[in-house]
């Protein structure tokens, strides 16, 4: 494994194919079967409520805000500069980025228009401003982590990431259904784009990298 380089699947562009295969897969077949949205899940979340679980749930309405995302991308960066150096900390916040922005793509191709939250017993005042399928908060959050355990070296790093971010994910995936603004759907399938988006901007920064970096490499040698 090459210092730049992420670490990431063998066959990667076929990982990626096969993610964004079902992503895409899931959103229509929700669109088209109505019973796959799980309509009532909405409601059964948003039953169980209390003031700490409002305050998170607003929190972690604010993450895919781009002022947010380019905080939490800056801070990301800072911390990985020292802990591995500008090369993997730049890669790591690209694909993050670049990951999460693929949710765009999704969203339009599948225009899944938002749940009502006429069945919700408990309002919250938020006002989504985009399509539903998929969450683009639990994308930013899948990507978040998969690229961060992409960074990792070690087994044991790597799992705590894994084990931390899965709880991170599905909290924010909570915290959709909470406030009634997403399906059941929305948020597998933010994982799912979460982790292709990622995956195939990984694959190709680590195939720039091999031969940006080497060429510097060689360059600083002679």
């Amino acid at each position: 494994m090459k210092p730049a380089q992420l670490r990431i699947p063998r066959h990667w562009i076929v990982w990626t194919v096969i993610l964004f295969a079902l992503t895409f897969a899931l959103g229509f077949a929700a669109k088209w079967i109505v019973a796959l949205r799980f309509e009532s899940l909405d409601a059964s979340v948003n039953g169980v409520h209390s003031p700490l679980l409002d305050n998170v749930a607003l929190l972690l309405d604010q993450l895919d805000r781009p002022t947010v995302v380019a905080v939490i991308l800056v801070v990301e960066f800072v911390i990985l500069l020292f802990v591995k150096g500008w090369r993997l900390a730049l890669g790591t916040v690209v694909v993050t980025g670049l990951g999460w922005i693929t949710t765009l793509v999704v969203k339009a191709v599948v225009a899944q228009p938002r749940p009502t939250t006429a069945g919700l017993t408990h309002l919250l005042h938020v006002n989504p401003a985009t399509l539903s399928y998929p969450s683009g908060h639990v994308v930013f959050a899948a990507a978040l982590v998969t690229a961060l355990a992409m960074v990792c070296r070690g087994s044991l790093s790597r799992s705590i990431v894994i084990v931390v971010g899965a709880v991170f994910v599905a909290i924010v995936a909570w915290s959709r259904l909470y406030v009634g603004v997403h399906y059941g759907t929305d948020v597998v399938g933010g994982v799912l784009n979460g982790v292709a988006g990622v995956l195939l901007f990984a694959g190709l920064w680590n195939l720039v990298a091999a031969r940006v970096f080497a060429g510097r490499g060689r360059r600083v040698a002679a």
